[in-house]
């Protein structure tokens, strides 16, 4: 374990034992005093005949690569955080049980990890220590001679192990970070509870629908047909620095994963989305300005997703967005693979009336959303496989167990470029219909005010419509 942050950091500490624990108590293997940090807080085991190592949480929350889990099998270099906002620990593999000896090359990635969360000096001590304690017996007499001058020696290693790795601030760097994970969804992620609750709100809405459905024959349209028409969209995107290398901000490839909606609108295979769903870098002001020193975002994975389909590729080239502030776009995928997918209607006039229904279609909080409705086997087998979220929607997407969300609301305001209304949605519903009492499309969902849910936004539909062809 390398320790990262906390009393320990910059300490790297070698265990022979099958099952480690890791907490506050004085009879854990890891002893750790810190806030937060509970009495038996994890317990690591390893079990030889998988050759693998269980982290299980204990008594305390416990994060993985910046995800909370209950259970997980671990992978060498991942980061453990004992608590929220606890220490964090580097989780290593690399040298035999029982060996004493550490590669140099270990030695200074581990002190780069060090500086990266308590700075120059902590790397400093770490590698320091690391060659008094860890090295080979050669080392450990060349290691005096090398350090005669070591004031010279610590000052250009400290600026060396601080200097940025990446293009970026080590503010901007944070902000990256945080949306990587915020943005990405795996099945692993998701506890039963949050299943539970889900599908229950789920159910109440779906209750809600049905008795308004057995008076409308537009609301039972939308959902037995329009539904349809609209698609999971699926997006994985990385940087490609000006040399044609990937940015690897700290030795991994910066990649963002995320899921949107959008709709068909006509039978040639165009589909309308928001302008963030297929340029999410737009968005993000440090990958902004990665662009503007040259970075350029690609796609690795753009996909649609219709109820009854498997996941379709969209080919990045067919884009197309306003050249205006407005938050719509228009993706092409091939018409062959929709002939059977309905293209929705849209509205011809303009909406002039604030006080109207509206229904608002979409996949809200994406593959979460998505897993509350599915079959329990289905979710224990993605979560058995440690699916990825690409795994698992084709998992949905071949049970037919792919489809969208819909929520009744009251349009409350309308403007020139925008529509205000309170049926709820919350992020991976951007890009979803707005229909209208009538069964026609009036709007692209593409906002909410968090906090509030009487206040969601979405664009005329009239602003998608002029980026199709005539």
């Amino acid at each position: 374990m390398l320790h990262l942050s906390g009393p320990m950091r910059g300490r790297t500490l070698t265990y022979q034992d099958r099952l480690v624990s890791i907490g506050s108590g004085n009879d854990c293997t890891v002893r750790i005093e810190a806030p937060g940090v509970a009495t038996q807080h994890v317990l690591l085991e390893y079990k030889p005949d998988e050759c693998q190592f269980h982290l299980k949480r204990g008594e305390g929350q416990t994060f993985v690569n910046g995800i909370e889990v209950d259970e997980v099998i671990l992978q060498d270099d991942d980061q453990i955080e004992v608590g929220v906002g606890g220490p964090m620990l580097r989780f290593r593999s690399y040298w035999p049980t029982g060996a004493v000896c550490k590669p140099v090359r270990k030695m200074l990635s581990d002190a780069r990890d060090v500086a990266r969360v308590s700075g120059g000096a902590a790397a400093t001590e770490t590698l320091t220590r690391d060659l008094l304690t860890q090295a080979t017996l050669q080392l450990k007499v060349f290691f005096p001679v090398c350090v005669i001058g070591g004031a010279f020696l610590a000052g250009w290693f400290g600026g060396w192990i601080g200097r940025p790795a990446s293009p970026v601030t080590r503010e901007e760097l944070e902000v990256l970070r945080a949306q990587q994970l915020e943005m990405r969804q795996i099945a692993e992620s998701v506890k039963r509870e949050d299943l539970d609750a889900l599908r229950a709100a789920q159910k109440k809405q779906q209750d809600n629908l049905d008795k308004l459905a057995r008076a409308s024959v537009a609301i039972q349209r939308i959902q037995k047909e329009w539904t349809r028409g609209v698609c999971l969209l699926h997006g994985i995107y990385r940087l490609r620095m000006p040399d044609g290398s990937w940015f690897e901000p700290e030795g991994e490839v910066f990649e963002v994963e995320y899921t949107g909606s959008g709709f068909l609108v006509t039978a040639a295979g165009h589909v309308v989305t928001n302008r963030h769903v297929v340029a999410p870098w737009l968005e993000s002001p440090p990958v902004r300005r990665m662009i503007e020193r040259g970075a350029v975002p690609e796609f690795t994975r753009l996909s649609a997703t219709f109820p009854g389909k498997p996941p379709i590729d969209v080919p990045p080239a067919s884009v197309k967005r306003r050249v205006d502030a407005i938050d719509v776009a228009v993706v092409q995928v091939p018409a062959e693979v929709v002939v059977d997918v309905p293209a929705l209607p849209m509205r011809l006039g303009a909406v002039e009336s604030d006080d109207m229904s509206c229904f608002v279609v979409g996949y809200p909080t994406g593959l979460t959303a998505l897993l509350a409705r599915a079959d329990n086997a289905v979710v224990e087998d993605l979560r058995e496989r440690s699916a990825s979220m690409t795994e698992a929607i084709e998992r949905l997407a071949q049970s037919g167990q792919i489809t969208p969300l819909t929520t009744k609301g009251m349009v409350s305001n309308v403007q020139k470029e925008m529509l205000v209304y309170d049926a709820e949605t919350t992020h991976g519903g951007s890009g979803g219909p707005v229909f209208g009492s009538d069964g026609e499309v009036i709007g692209v969902n593409f906002a909410i005010l968090p906090g509030f849910g009487g206040a969601n936004f979405g664009v005329p539909i009239h602003y998608a419509r002029d980026l199709l062809p005539k």
